[in-house]
């Protein structure tokens, strides 16, 4: 019997249509049919992965355990994650010709298939993505998923086994294309108790912290990690599970954790000041009539240990949010400090990988920015290690940014680290990604004079030119700093302008000044104030007034700047007196040291507040020398006061 159009009467008698009646089911089993055997070419590509590119996959994972806290004891848990990691290693990172394992294994495999529509999903497996959603619904091996980052819906498959998820959970997973839909490769992992927005907003932070444009591609690159870190996200410390000695001991708990998560704070950070909190309960088991006094101290504690938290609050503010004065909360606070020494320690001992916790500033301070001589202190690499680092001779076209983000990390690591140790960890760095500027900046800051420093400064400067690309400075002139990814780049120009500077090139230092302003109009660098000064020491007046006009702010330092630039060019004009008293009023302390009253420090201050001292100091080590070039300044000041 011939086979009846899809659009025909049912040859069953049924009077409906072909296609919606016997040949619904025929079309229910081409989909079967086609899951089944794309489940199975999903096992066969694990399979080829490991026998022609075990050795790569295995160097990767291995990376991947060094740098991650990640301790796999279980051989079960280890097994999961190294199967896991191969499929990703396979789906989205290159090999040293370019290609990706996935597209190695269809080329061998697409010509084996003899179904057209199976050979057109399998060839489409090089476009795959990760997501990080939310289910909606459930069907059978079929998935709703809401991405977490877009909102926009797909349309997925679980091939070879049936869906077990509950609606509203968060899920994280690895997909391929499947038709017009997506298919998991291998089954999606979901975590029940993770709300999916705290999820979600956990990706995002770190993507943010990696320097990364979105979530999005964080996850691509970083999918292992996420799903190791993950389940630690939500909090692991329930107040109702703990044996408090009473229960005005959990009250102060319960108001800690809800006003720390109220402002977003970390989850193992409220969960610490929990454990904290519990062993004083343990060591003095005092009667507390107002717990939002405990609460705020607690809370203040934690601020001081974790002071890299996105929203700290002053003691007042403190006190406003948990209706108490602020005076308490210092007492309380530090009460609380003196019994948990021991305690406190030992967590820091985890957090910083020191003996002792790092000190903190309470008041409220602003980072004073390196001055020219800071060169002259810097430590000597060669006189500490016999270490040499081994600057790579040839650039490679493309390095991945997971091995960007990588060498990245080293470089900050390698920051807080022993001179020793930061060369080795910087020599890694650049093993890792030729381009990482930032190594060529902390080996410029590690250099033994300013003429190898320089040297260093500048090949870091070019390896970023390189690797940005001529267009990528074009299309972003003025707006460089907004791009995460340019900011290394800029602190080596920085670094080179200000340390030539230093050796007497005051031309070349003022091009690079210059061009830096025109990357990034906005100076977050604070490029202007050594701009001034280097027309000044030019004597190009007219350039220091157009800067001036720029960036025209109320501050000590283009106050002062204003008075200085009048006094060069007018002489002693009824326009200096008022700039004169305009700056007194920004900052007294500066005419101290322009009348040489005082006598700068040998060392300079490392923070300032706007119309303090130290401000003075700052602005005086770096501008005094210029008011030498105005003549009877001393007198002049003097007969005004």
């Amino acid at each position: 019997m011939e086979k009846p159009s899809r659009n025909e009467p049912c040859p069953c008698g049924s009077g409906i249509k072909y296609k919606k009646c016997c040949g619904a089911s025929e079309a229910v089993s081409i989909t079967h049919l086609l899951e089944s055997e794309a489940d199975e070419l999903q096992k066969q590509m694990i399979h080829f992965a490991f026998n022609y590119f075990g050795a790569e996959i295995e160097d990767d994972f291995e990376m991947f355990m060094e740098y991650s806290s990640l301790e796999l004891e279980d051989e079960e848990e280890r097994e999961f994650y190294e199967v896991v990691h191969a499929i990703w290693f396979s789906l989205f990172e290159e090999l040293d010709d370019g290609k990706k394992v996935i597209e190695k294994f269809i080329a061998t495999e697409a010509g084996k298939i003899k179904r057209p529509k199976l050979k057109k999903i399998f060839q489409t497996w090089t476009k795959g993505r990760t997501i990080a959603g939310k289910v909606l619904k459930v069907e059978n091996n079929k998935l709703t998923v809401e991405d977490g980052f877009t909102g926009e819906q797909h349309e997925t498959i679980i091939t070879g086994t049936p869906a077990d998820f509950e609606e509203g959970t968060f899920l994280l997973g690895l997909l391929v294309p499947f038709d017009q839909n997506f298919a998991f490769f291998p089954a999606p992992f979901d975590l029940p108790d993770l709300k999916p927005e705290v999820a979600f907003s956990y990706i995002e932070d770190s993507s943010i912290a990696a320097d990364y444009p979105s979530p999005q591609q964080y996850l691509d690159d970083f999918f292992i990690e996420v799903l190791s870190e993950l389940p630690m996200v939500g909090g692991l410390i329930e107040t109702d599970d703990i044996e408090w000695p009473a229960p005005i001991y959990k009250e102060v708990a319960d108001l800690f954790k809800a006003q720390a998560e109220a402002f977003d704070t970390p989850a193992p950070v409220v969960d610490a000041g929990i454990v904290l909190w519990f062993s004083y309960c343990q060591k003095r088991k005092k009667r507390i009539q107002n717990p939002n006094l405990y609460a705020a101290g607690l809370h203040y504690l934690m601020q001081k240990m974790m002071p890299m938290l996105e929203k700290v609050f002053t003691q007042k503010e403190l006190g406003q949010i948990y209706s108490v004065s602020a005076r308490s909360i210092s007492t309380i606070s530090s009460e609380m400090e003196n019994v948990l020494n021991q305690e406190i320690s030992e967590m820091m001992n985890i957090v910083y990988g020191v003996d002792e916790e790092p000190q903190f500033e309470e008041a409220e301070v602003i980072e004073f920015p390196k001055g020219k001589d800071e060169k002259g202190r810097r430590g000597n690499p060669s006189k500490a290690s016999a270490f040499t680092i081994n600057i790579p001779d040839k650039l490679p076209k493309k390095v991945s940014r997971r091995d960007e983000h990588r060498a990245q990390e080293l470089v900050f690591e390698a920051l807080r680290s022993e001179v020793v140790t930061k060369l080795q960890l910087i020599q890694e760095a650049l093993n890792i990604n030729p381009y990482c500027v930032d190594a060529y900046v902390l080996l410029g800051d590690l250099a033994e004079n300013p003429e190898e420093a320089a040297e260093l400064y500048y090949h870091g400067l070019q390896v970023g030119e390189k690797h940005l690309g001529k267009e990528f400075f074009l299309e972003n002139e003025g707006d460089f700093w907004g791009l995460i990814e340019t900011r290394p780049y800029m602190r080596a120009k920085f670094n080179y302008a200000e340390t030539i500077f230093l050796l007497g090139n005051i031309d070349e230092a003022i091009e690079h000044y210059e061009e830096l302003l025109i990357l990034n109009t906005m100076d977050n660098q604070g490029v202007r104030t050594s701009l001034f000064v280097a027309y000044i020491e030019k004597e190009e007046y007219e350039k220091a007034e157009a800067l001036l006009e720029k960036y025209n702010e109320e501050t000590t330092e283009t106050t002062y700047n204003k008075l200085l630039l009048e006094l060069l060019t007018n002489g002693n004009t009824v326009k200096a007196k008022t700039l004169v008293k305009q700056a007194k009023s920004s900052n007294r302390f500066v005419l101290y040291y322009l009348t040489g009253k005082k006598k700068l420090p040998n060392d300079a201050p490392e923070y300032y507040g706007f119309g303090d001292e130290n401000e003075a100091i700052v602005y005086a080590s770096m501008h005094l020398h210029l008011w030498g070039k105005v003549d009877g300044l001393k007198e002049w000041l003097l007969k005004l006061r």
